[in-house]
């Protein structure tokens, strides 16, 4: 389906030849057993409009066993199945397959459509296709696919209090759909804002991912700023707001330039959340107390949030080395860094640089720091691909070779090659096995 415009009317029909194979074939071998089954969901209101969609998920009148009964001649994972879901793979692809389910009103009739459709979250995932009927919509969320409007199904305060993850949910959704809750919506969400600490932070961590990932991350955190969410996910983050610093912009408290910078960064994660926990770190500790290696805010807050070891690792890395103030000024600072950080992590630093220039008010300001940025980016990949001396299995001299020339295995050796190493990255073109070893017995000499 091709993709529209942003202001372009939405074609509100779904044909076959949008669909995902895989998908098309399990709802037509449903419905030739003579099950009712339809595509629900995400998967329906980005198919309308014409955005990438993850993941096919179908909803049928089968129960899980007569689901696994239709597709036993294929792979059928009962992962979900208590929550009447499986999973059935098709040419090695996933699609979850779910019987409808029932809210406690309907417990006496037959699972239906309807049903299931009411119990979901707002009215734009509420949506359903099916083999004869086409797009099926009872609560309205056609409509506010046009209009660009999150809406609760029913009643809002009710499907919050079903899960109250729905909260970041809709915060995310107008973040990455640049879509506007409804008033009724935004209300119910700020009323019962302190029901989000039910919330696992396990589905905390990813909702904010996502939000973190989308297109405009600031339109989400400034929500989740006035729907009170964001003292009850981020309260670090609250300090931030109202809260001016010299050298920021003057008319921009902190939490405003956190989110500029945050918008224009690429869609990496550990990036992002650099952007976003680097000023709160600086705010939590005096520059005395981050001299002496006081600085574990962010890190304290990705593990509060379960973000895995490596990942929390990556982020603490740039924040800790303050990227700020690193120094680019002569290509053994820089050599230095690459060492030290490696390709990806220096990159990163530019890019945050490149951010920091974008979110600029002021224009002169603004080239100067883009024009300092790319300059330091154009310097960085040339001596990157270089490929000068940047670590001990680059040196010339090997441990190996050390012991040869009579020096003990152990400590010793590894000492004298760091020693070395720091050479070569000031002066690469000393990384020569014959002037490595001279430079050895000149030292051992004195």
């Amino acid at each position: 389906m091709e993709k529209k415009e942003k202001n372009q009317k939405l074609d509100l029909k779904i044909e076959t030849k949008d669909l995902d194979p895989g998908a098309l074939f399990i709802i037509k071998r449903l419905n030739n057993q003579g099950y009712e089954a339809f595509l629900v969901g995400g998967c329906i209101r980005n198919l309308l409009m014409g955005k990438e969609v993850p993941d096919w998920d179908i909803a049928t009148s089968a129960l899980p066993a007569e689901i696994s009964e239709v597709f036993r001649d294929y792979k059928v994972i009962p992962i979900g199945k208590r929550f009447g879901t499986l999973t059935v793979v098709i040419k090695g692809s996933n699609y979850e397959v779910s019987t409808f389910k029932k809210s406690e009103s309907s417990l006496d009739s037959p699972p239906n459509l309807f049903e299931d459709l009411r119990q979901r979250d707002f009215t734009i995932n509420a949506l359903a296709w099916g083999e004869e009927k086409g797009v099926i919509d009872y609560f309205g969320g056609l409509e506010d696919l046009q209009q660009k409007i999150i809406r609760g199904v029913e009643d809002p305060a009710e499907r919050i209090r079903e899960d109250p993850l729905r909260m970041l949910r809709a915060v995310r959704l107008a973040g990455e759909l640049d879509f506007t809750l409804d008033r009724v919506t935004l209300r119910a969400i700020k009323e019962n804002s302190a029901l989000i600490k039910k919330v696992s932070l396990e589905r905390i961590r990813d909702e904010l991912i996502k939000l973190l990932m989308s297109t405009t991350p600031q339109k989400g955190f400034r929500l989740l700023q006035q729907l009170s969410l964001l003292k009850n996910v981020l309260p670090e983050l609250v300090a931030t707001v109202g809260f001016y610093r010299q050298g920021n912009y003057q008319e921009e408290d902190l939490f405003s330039y956190i989110l500029d910078r945050l918008d224009h960064l690429p869609s990496d994660l550990v990036l992002r959340l650099v952007a976003l926990l680097y000023e709160v770190e600086r705010l939590a500790f005096t520059d005395t107390e981050a001299k002496k290696g006081g600085r574990e805010q962010a890190q304290g807050i990705l593990r509060r949030l379960r973000f895995k070891n490596s990942l929390i690792k990556e982020v603490n890395t740039l924040i800790q080395e303050d990227w700020q103030e690193v120094d680019f000024s002569s290509p053994q600072y820089i050599r230095r860094l690459l060492s030290r950080l490696g390709e990806e992590n220096v990159l990163r630093i530019v890019e945050l640089k490149k951010a920091e220039g974008k979110a600029s008010k002021d224009a002169v300001d603004r080239r100067s720091k883009l024009s300092e940025a790319e300059r330091i980016e154009k310097e960085v990949r040339e001596i990157w691909q270089e490929r000068p001396p940047l670590s001990l299995k680059d040196l010339a001299l090997s441990g190996e070779d050390l012991a040869k020339l009579g020096y003990p295995e152990g400590k010793e050796i590894g000492e004298i090659l760091r020693k070395l190493l720091d050479i070569v990255i000031d002066r690469p073109e000393m990384n020569k096995k014959e002037l490595l070893i001279k430079l050895i017995k000149q030292t051992k000499g004195k």
